[in-house]
């Protein structure tokens, strides 16, 4: 190659470097492959700024659990309880004075226990240890019917065997008699016996009796009372008054009056 030749080849050399530099740019290359595009970079994430919840307060003031929390707090609702009572005291009943009664005058045994045997009832008998000593003043009964048997519309009584006292102060069965329902007693310290008794019941003969001579049935027991021996052997005691004076009577059922015993 000549001088010449070699110098017109450089020149195109030098023509061909911008050029080729300029294609593989626009993505063109001398090896015909594509050239690979420039790295993206992922634009920032912009996180938004949390606004604050502004709750206006309720008329009736500010409450924090009321106005600031999502949920309102549950509260268990509680069942008022009913006042407490202080338990009352109930005085226990006293237990009634045992009464000693002998048939004889005017000594007097000194009591004795209290275990001694009941006599609940013994029919066709009245006077208990004082049987048969009733000849003492007759106080009579001035709302009786003056005929025998008026105070019973002028019919027999006749008393029940199953009831004591024959039912004279009331139904009261034997066989449902209680210590609970005793009204006192009368101890006989001589023969060792117990004479229970018991509140006579409304509407009954027995009643009927303490009504017409005015007196209150009290527990038998302590001294100076009236001591009524009634039907079987029953007996009741009561309250002295102006009509009927402290002492044993026993009743004279055909004309409802009390027969004072014997001195």
């Amino acid at each position: 190659m000549s001088r010449f030749s070699q110098t017109a080849c450089a020149l195109l050399l030098l023509n061909a470097i911008p050029s080729a530099i300029s294609a593989q740019q626009r993505g063109g290359g001398g090896n015909g492959r594509a050239a690979t595009p420039p790295v993206a970079h992922a634009a920032p994430v912009t996180r938004s700024v949390p606004q604050t919840r502004t709750v206006a307060p309720p008329a009736g003031g500010f409450n924090f659990n009321r106005d600031i929390n999502p949920m309102p707090v549950q509260r268990r609702s509680v069942a008022p309880q009913p006042p407490v009572t202080p338990p009352q005291f109930i005085a226990p009943r006293r237990p009634p004075v045992q009464q000693p009664v002998t048939p004889q005058a005017p000594g007097r045994i000194a009591p004795g226990p209290i275990n001694y045997r009941r006599v609940p009832s013994t029919p066709n008998t009245s006077g208990g240890p004082l049987q048969g000593r009733f000849h003492g003043p007759v106080v009579r009964n001035t709302h009786a019917p003056p005929r025998a048997w008026g105070w019973n519309h002028g019919v027999v009584w006749r008393s029940a065997p199953v009831y004591w006292g024959g039912g004279f102060w009331g139904p009261f069965a034997l066989a449902a008699l209680t210590d609970s329902l005793l009204f006192g007693s009368i101890v006989d310290n001589q023969n060792q016996v117990i004479y229970p008794s018991y509140q006579a019941e409304p509407d009954s003969p027995g009643a009927q009796l303490l009504q017409d001579y005015g007196l209150q049935q009290t527990d038998c027991g302590p001294p100076d009372l009236v001591v009524i021996w009634g039907p079987d052997n029953s007996v009741i005691c009561a309250f002295p008054n102006d009509t009927v004076a402290p002492g044993n009577y026993d009743i004279d059922p055909s004309t409802f009056t009390l027969v004072s015993g014997s001195p």
